[in-house]
């Protein structure tokens, strides 16, 4: 008898000795992982009880109901900052470019014909049709981010360029608005109105203080 098969009869039953152990050891992990579950579901959530305070931590809120102020800057900076999302269009010789920027200055959202998950669908990447199908799948980004709105400044791109404007078009077409509506401003602010009749050794009359509500 050879030295190979000797060995194999000899390593055989230690191997399936350690299999069936093994095996075991699974099957009692899985039978406590369902004994787990199957008491945690049949609680049907009975102890758990709503918190009444909601503390909304999404920066994007306010903003989204315009009720957050905007960044004015100076009286004649140019480009100007009173925006929450700027959109910028850069049509070039080689390819298309999209890009929502934040009044903060970070890229939000972006979309570019170079990009090989859409510049394999196209043509060529700097016609009209890649400017549609750019305006769309960068629409498609913005909403899934929850923006619907954005500013757009026709100064900053190319004057009377046929691909930014048949973005734009897409851009509407697919929900986004091209302009940011006005702050809602509000009714009452705190504190004295200086501008009435408040002369020292008078008393205040109603109507040179402001009601809050």
């Amino acid at each position: 008898m050879s030295q190979g098969k000797l060995l194999s009869l000899i390593s055989s039953p230690f191997t399936c000795l350690c299999r069936n152990q093994a095996k075991g050891q699974h099957l009692t992990l899985l039978n406590r992982s369902l004994s787990f579950s199957s008491s945690r579901c049949s609680e049907d959530n009975k102890d758990y009880e709503i918190n009444p305070e909601f503390i909304n931590r999404n920066d994007r809120c306010l903003e989204y109901k315009n009720l957050l102020p905007r960044r004015k800057g100076w009286q004649y900076q140019r480009p100007t900052k009173e925006f929450y999302y700027r959109l910028t269009i850069n049509p070039t010789a080689a390819k298309i470019e999209a890009i929502l920027e934040h009044s903060s200055g970070r890229k939000v959202v972006s979309a570019s014909s170079a990009e090989w998950a859409i510049r394999q669908f196209l043509y060529s990447g700097r016609d009209l049709s890649a400017a549609v199908n750019l305006g769309r799948v960068f629409a498609e980004r913005c909403l899934k981010a929850g923006i619907v709105s954005a500013f757009y400044d026709p100064n900053t791109d190319v004057h009377g360029s046929e691909k930014v404007k048949v973005i734009l078009k897409a851009l509407e077409e697919a929900g986004i608005q091209i302009g940011e509506d006005e702050v809602f401003e509000k009714k009452f602010r705190p504190g004295i109105n200086y501008d009435g009749k408040n002369r020292l050794g008078e008393g205040k009359r109603p109507d040179d203080v402001q009601i809050i509500q």
